[in-house]
């Protein structure tokens, strides 16, 4: 897996040299006023979808824009690259410089490799199943904060906020007992935070697996630990996401996540951990 790594490495550090060097670009909206699309995103996607299935001839494919087909399926044993071609599209389109190239590859549901490149900052965060997980080319570990201390990432469900209530609940309840609260705009570059232990916990009412694929494997690579819905981990559907650095923190996590859904029947969202 190692020489595959650094192949998608230098994918994907291609990938953000467009991100930075675009000119014109025509911004758009999807779904909701909330969601930005741009004609970078679609052409890192195209890029990104030409490089990595020639890497892997007959994988599929899962991308965040629509408008460039996908023949991605769900079939578990088939290995499935899922990449944002812009995560953080939003804070690429007011000129706030936190977006990355997010790429992972997938089997049986879960990421067996993931790289996440943010161009401004010159950081490539990567991993390959038990290879470990690396920031230029540096081995990264969580950190061993308690939650008292614990630095928390989370959003407010901006596409849906039908459940902002939900998530500002749990973010009122970690605020009094952790340290603070981040929100920067790009999940899989938080989840990256967490894995290098600038932060300790995680959550996000929903997310597509292209936002957390990717840094889900960083951070279990880097030893923390991470669950979608089911309480596992499945990369093929969208999902809430609980993720720390100890696996007591992701217990406390998971007790709050649970308090807050019952309080907020209008927020829809289905646990079963």
């Amino acid at each position: 897996m190692e020489g595959l790594r650094e192949k998608v490495i230098a994918i994907a550090e291609a990938a953000g040299e467009i991100m930075l060097t675009e000119q014109d670009v025509h911004v758009d909206t999807k779904g909701t006023k909330e969601n930005y699309v741009t004609s970078t995103d679609l052409k890192i996607q195209k890029f990104l979808r030409n490089e990595l299935t020639a890497l892997l001839p007959g994988s599929g494919f899962m991308g965040e824009e629509e408008d460039i087909p996908s023949d991605g399926d769900t079939d578990p044993d088939r290995l499935m690259w899922v990449v944002d071609p812009i995560d953080g599209t939003a804070n690429y389109v007011r000129g706030i410089p936190m977006s990355v190239v997010s790429i992972a590859l997938v089997k049986d549901r879960v990421p067996i490799l993931g790289v996440v490149r943010h161009p401004r900052l010159n950081e490539t965060f990567s991993a390959a199943e038990g290879e470990g997980a690396f920031l230029n080319g540096t081995p990264i570990h969580v950190s061993e904060r308690t939650r008292g201390h614990c630095m928390v990432c989370t959003a407010w469900s901006c596409y849906n906020k039908s459940r902002a209530a939900l998530c500002f609940d749990v973010s009122q309840t970690l605020y009094d007992i952790c340290e603070d609260i981040r929100r920067i705009g790009t999940a899989a570059y938080e989840l990256c935070l967490l894995a290098k232990g600038s932060c300790d916990l995680y959550f996000e009412a929903f997310l597509s697996p292209w936002d957390y694929s990717a840094a889900a494997c960083i951070l279990k690579e880097a030893g923390g630990t991470i669950i979608t819905s089911s309480g596992g981990l499945d990369c093929t559907r969208p999902s809430p996401i609980l993720a720390a650095n100890r696996t007591d923190n992701l217990d406390f996590l998971k007790g709050v996540v649970r308090e807050a859904v019952t309080r907020h029947p209008e927020a829809n969202i289905d646990i079963a951990f």
